[in-house]
């Protein structure tokens, strides 16, 4: 715990801004915007590489452990800063991955259209991760506070980064060019949520090792569940650097369904159920909202 407490958070903030998308605050993309991104789009992808691709704080951390173990063929968690290594938006030395060794397992929060072209146009396989959007923007908005963002109260994040949300281009262009995507089923790609996680962790693991295309029997599937559950998951995993404020987590605080209720005004919910019904019709998805 000495040493966790010595950690500081990786700078989150100020933004970076490309085509006008919002981007947090990472060395590559506050060095040169322009050439991270295009180091990403050429990237050069293998047909045993697999792809997570999450709007942020729908459960990604969570995720990431169990396909690393299903992957790997164990039930020990990842070693200390693993996350970070495969995430896209950390990568300083594109080089380095080639020397990696197959399967190769990344992680990113970009749209599905700025994801590396051979991976995409291969068929490569892509995890697709999303979350009710009330929960995720509860989430999004403790994240933020305990990362130093100057989100101000609720309410000013409610009109900021909830009724204008710019990050990552925003979940309604995230979340609406992946399901059309999988709809049309012209990429290699398995939708999962944060809620079907809680709810149906079983059959959702095995989803997970059929696409992956890895040995997993009943036994080995629940031993997964147990590890990865979020109890276990918020006691003895051990966080990247750049989660680690003071000692105390900021990336496993709750990890349940409805949370939104917390925070959200009646009048917040109203506004926020007509933007949804605007901006998702057409749009056939359905979340779970309530526990």
């Amino acid at each position: 715990m000495a040493e966790k407490e010595k950690r500081k958070v990786r700078p989150f903030y100020p933004f970076n801004e490309y085509e006008g998308m919002t981007l947090p605050h990472m060395s590559p993309t506050k060095k040169d915007v322009d050439k991270f991104m295009g180091s990403v789009r050429n990237f050069n992808s293998r047909e045993t590489d697999v792809l997570m691709c999450s709007a942020m704080k729908s459960g990604t951390h969570w995720v990431h452990e169990i396909v690393s173990m299903l992957l790997h063929q164990t039930t020990e968690y990842n070693s200390h800063g693993e996350l970070n290594d495969c995430n896209f938006e950390c990568q300083t030395d594109w080089d380095r991955l080639e020397q990696w060794n197959s399967p190769r397992f990344f992680q990113t929060h970009l749209p599905l259209m700025y994801l590396p072209t051979k991976h995409v146009e291969n068929g490569y396989k892509i995890i697709y991760l999303n979350r009710n959007p009330k929960d995720r923007a509860v989430s999004n908005f403790h994240f933020m506070h305990k990362k130093g963002v100057p989100v101000g109260s609720w309410n000013d994040f409610f009109d900021n980064f909830v009724l204008n949300d710019s990050v990552y281009g925003g979940w309604f262009s995230f979340t609406k060019e992946f399901e059309k995507a999988v709809s049309q089923k012209r990429n290699n790609i398995l939708p999962i949520t944060f809620e079907n996680l809680i709810t149906a962790t079983i059959p959702t693991i095995r989803e997970l090792a059929t696409f992956l295309g890895v040995s997993a029997d009943d036994r080995y599937i629940h031993d997964i569940a147990d590890k990865c559950s979020f109890t276990n998951m918020k006691n003895n995993k051990t966080d990247v650097p750049s989660t680690i404020n003071s000692g105390k987590t900021v990336i496993w605080r709750k990890g349940i369904i409805g949370d939104w209720k917390n925070l959200f005004t009646v009048a917040q919910n109203e506004k926020f159920d007509q933007m949804y019904e605007q901006e998702m019709k057409g749009c056939d998805v359905q979340f779970t909202y309530n526990a």
